[in-house]
Order: C-alpha cells, then sequence, then structure tokens
C-alpha cells in the first residue's frame, strides 16, 4: 500500500515514507522551547522526574554550577528510583579536555550509583593510535567529533543543537523541540546505544578494545551497525503505517529521524535535505538557519539551481560567533566564516538569484547564536508545515566530519504551524539583512589566505 500524505502541501514529499523512519504523533505532544534558559529548566525537571530511563549525547558536558546541579538532580534521583538508568553519550576528545572535565564531573556526581550511570566517550576512528595524542588539544577536535544531541527521559526526547553546558543554558540561542513519543524515544535511545558500543567507556579511557581493532574494520562495523538501525525502525514504522491508512494515519504530524556519519559514508541528513529543497515547489518559501555559515558545494549547487522556493539564510554575525574574541588562531573563526558568506553571495550575484536569495545575520548584544535548521512555507503559507531540527549546521563538518541527528518534523496541525512560525520569527527578531555588510567587511589577511585550506574543517 502507498502511503502518503493527505495534504496536497505536502505531496511533493510523499517520499519521505520509504527513505526514513516515521513516526506519526499528535502535536499537542510536541513542545516548541525557545530560550536557553526554558532548555535548563526543562532539562532539570524532566532528569528529575524520570522513572525508568534518561540518555543523553551532547559533545560533552561542562563544569559549572547549572551543570553541576543538573548532575545533582539527576544522580539524586536515580539513587531513590531502583530501576531508573543514566547513560551519557560525549565526544572523547572534548569531553577529557582539561583536568576538570565532562568525565571527572560525571565519575564524581555518579559515584554512588556508578552501577547505573554510565559514561560512554566517541573517539573518531581517524584519531585511533598515537593521532590523537600527536594533536594539541582542542586542535584534535577538528578531525571528527561527537556531535548529536539528544536528551531523552522516559519517553520524551529532546531534539536540539545545544551542547550541555552554561553558555547554552543561559545566553547562547539555539533550537530545542520536545516530542513525547515511546516509540520515538526508543528510535533515539538505541541510536545511541549503537554508537556507545564504539565508544570508550568512563572507568577505562586509557584501554579500550576498540583502538586495537583497525580503523577500516571500525568504520565498516559501524556503518553496518547504523545502516541496520535505521533500515529495521523504516520497515517496522512502514508496516506500522500501512497498517492503518493510506494517508499515513489519524495523527496530524509525522516526525522522520534523520541520521548524518560522514566518516561511515552514513549521508542520509544530507540526501533529505538535498531532497526537500529540490523537491519544493515554486512559490513556497524555505527559512534556513545555521551558526557557523559553510555550506557545501553540494547544497550550494542544490540552493541555487534545483530549489524554486524563495530562500532565507540566516547566520551568527562576526559578533554573534562563539569564537569571537578566541585567543589564538580560534580568533578568526568568525572572519573565515564571514569571508565565506561573503564567496557564497557572490555566486548568487553571478547566477542572478538576488530577487530570490537572502542572506541575514543574527546579532543581540551580550547573546551567541547556534540555532539551526529550516523551515518550509509552501506556496501562499503565512506559516510553516514543516521543519527540520537538530545538531547539524548544512556545512562542511557537519556532512563530513562529525556523527550528527536531526529530525524533519511535517505537520497538518495548524496550532503547530503558528508555534514554529513563532520560533522562526523570534529567530528573526534579532536578524537583519546582510548582502552589503558582507561585501564591505574585510577579513584579515591571513584568515583570507588559509580559509581554502581549512574550509573542511569548519
Amino acid at each position: 500500500m502507498s502511503i502518503r500524505f493527505k495534504a496536497t502541501e505536502l505531496q511533493c514529499f510523499n517520499w519521505m515514507f520509504k527513505f526514513a523512519p516515521c513516526f506519526p504523533v499528535s502535536a499537542s505532544n510536541i513542545n516548541i522551547i525557545t530560550e536557553p534558559v526554558k532548555f535548563y529548566d526543562t532539562l532539570c525537571n524532566r532528569f528529575q522526574n524520570a522513572r525508568h530511563r534518561i540518555s543523553m549525547a551532547s559533545l560533552y558536558i561542562g563544569t559549572g554550577h547549572l551543570e553541576k546541579r543538573l548532575l545533582e538532580v539527576t544522580a539524586q534521583n536515580v539513587k531513590n528510583v531502583k530501576d531508573l538508568n543514566f547513560k551519557v553519550l560525549l565526544d572523547y576528545q572534548r569531553g577529557t579536555r582539561g583536568e576538570v572535565n565532562s568525565c571527572t564531573l560525571f565519575n564524581n556526581y555518579m559515584k554512588n550509583v556508578s552501577d547505573r550511570c554510565h559514561l560512554a566517550l566517541f573517539q573518531t576512528p581517524r584519531l585511533y593510535g598515537s593521532w590523537s595524542k600527536a594533536l594539541p588539544s582542542r586542535y584534535n577536535e577538528i578531525v571528527g567529533l561527537q556531535h548529536m544531541k539528544l536528551y531523552i527521559a522516559d519517553d520524551s526526547v529532546i531534539i536540539s543543537g545545544a551542547n550541555c553546558s552554561h553558555d547554552y543554558f543561559q545566553r547562547r540561542q539555539d533550537r530545542y523541540i520536545e516530542i513525547k513519543d515511546m516509540e520515538l524515544a526508543n528510535f533515539y535511545h538505541e541510536l545511541i546505544d549503537e554508537v556507545v558500543k564504539y565508544s570508550r567507556h568512563g572507568n577505562s579511557l586509557d584501554s579500550d578494545k576498540n583502538t586495537s581493532v583497525s580503523k577500516n574494520k571500525i568504520i565498516q562495523e559501524v556503518r553496518r551497525s547504523i545502516e541496520n538501525h535505521i533500515e529495521k525502525w523504516r520497515l517496522k514504522q512502514y508496516e506500522k503505517l500501512s497498517s492503518l491508512s493510506n494517508d499515513a494515519s489519524d495523527k496530524d504530524t509525522w516526525i522522520f529521524p534523520l541520521i548524518q556519519m560522514g566518516e561511515f559514508n552514513i549521508t542520509q541528513d544530507e540526501k533529505a535535505t538535498c531532497g526537500i529543497l529540490s523537491s519544493s515547489p515554486k512559490g513556497s518559501y524555505f527559512r534556513l538557519a545555521t551558526g557557523y555559515f559553510n555550506l557545501t558545494n553540494t547544497y550550494a549547487d542544490v540552493l541555487l539551481r534545483d530549489c524554486k522556493a524563495h530562500i532565507s539564510l540566516l547566520m551568527a554575525h562576526p559578533n554573534a560567533n562563539g569564537f569571537m574574541g578566541a585567543a589564538g588562531p580560534a580568533g578568526g573563526i568568525p572572519h573565515a566564516y564571514s569571508l565565506i558568506a561573503r564567496q557564497f553571495w557572490q555566486k548568487v550575484v553571478d547566477n542572478n538569484q538576488r530577487s530570490r536569495v537572502k542572506m541575514m545575520e543574527y546579532e543581540r548584544s551580550g547573546w551567541t547564536f547556534h540555532a539551526k535548521g529550516l523551515w518550509y512555507y509552501p506556496p501562499g503559507s503565512d506559516v510553516p508545515w514543516m521543519t527540520v531540527v537538530g545538531s547539524a549546521n548544512l556545512g562542511e563538518r557537519s556532512v563530513r566530519r562529525d556523527l550528527e541527528a536531526q529530525a524533519a518534523i511535517f505537520t497538518v496541525s495548524s496550532d503547530l504551524q503558528e508555534r514554529l512560525h513563532n520560533e522562526c520569527s523570534s529567530l528573526h527578531e534579532n536578524a537583519s539583512e546582510c548582502s552589503q555588510d558582507l561585501q564591505e567587511r574585510r577579513a584579515p589577511l591571513w584568515v583570507r589566505a588559509t580559509v581554502g585550506l581549512f574550509r573542511t574543517y569548519f
């Protein structure tokens, strides 16, 4: 039986049902969080009140007082609820940076409940062996990272681009969408489990069985594991949807998880993003956002040649880039992103697309910008009917180097459409059109000389 969207506005995306697992939900089970403080409060609430599982993936856990409080309430809950388990997946390089780090903090707070609290740290196979120590701290992180941001408590999952760290709980703007659905939470929980299998563990970081296995073998095993996970859930959900009805289900919203792990040749999110941008009809409108503007050539070509919709691209102004003011070469990163954006705008001009493509920058005093994703407005609609949310930045790193987790959310619920529009509009309240500024802005000479060499690491 062919599964499709019933609404005409979404039928150009019917191919998604065969491309990725689909989880039908009610819009009333989706909570859109718009402020970092609310994100933190929600995490504390969910972790403090979970009853059978807490599972999270992040780049790292910070070491400030807010992170300590989150771990403290979580540890207390695990102690009080005998069947509750707490699992954390972080990046190895980032999670062990410095003497006081994510690993030492986790072990300190979980030492009294260590039998039900587990920390795993994923290390890219590119850094197995001596490579991890050959590159200086921080700089070894450019090779590849565990970058998924998933926060699961019982049957709800928060899909985000925000790390579990003080800045992201205060004045670093990101996106956070919470979905309550047992099957969807199971999918992401099992995804974390699959990556954990190939990770180092918090109580044995100095020796790990994976680092003694050949890099190529690990890459093949991880790829097979993740592909099997995706396909298992795709078939399971497709069969379930087929038994419900031929218009997907009686629910009003459909969630499609999308995974990107370029090192392991898992390119589901990239293919889906290109397909979504290419499938949209003339007269539609995409609003895209990225904290770090560095479109791959594929994304740039799709936007300028294949996409028929009008496009708005929102990125961080240099003053809203988290690297602004950093010491050493990292301090040049905001200028590099501006230079890359300027080069893309020149492509827009060269392709005579200025009337269709708009570039905008987010700038808010005292804040940095880390939001990412897209919103799709069908022809004639003032609200989006679809969004993509998660950890990927539409750039080289996200596509080729890092582990990313996303979700495409399609909805016919007028309430959820309005809430998605409000979320998108709130991000643009601190944005302004920047094409002219990009033309006039000048990057330091050393940035201009080196950006081409290191662009694939941004």
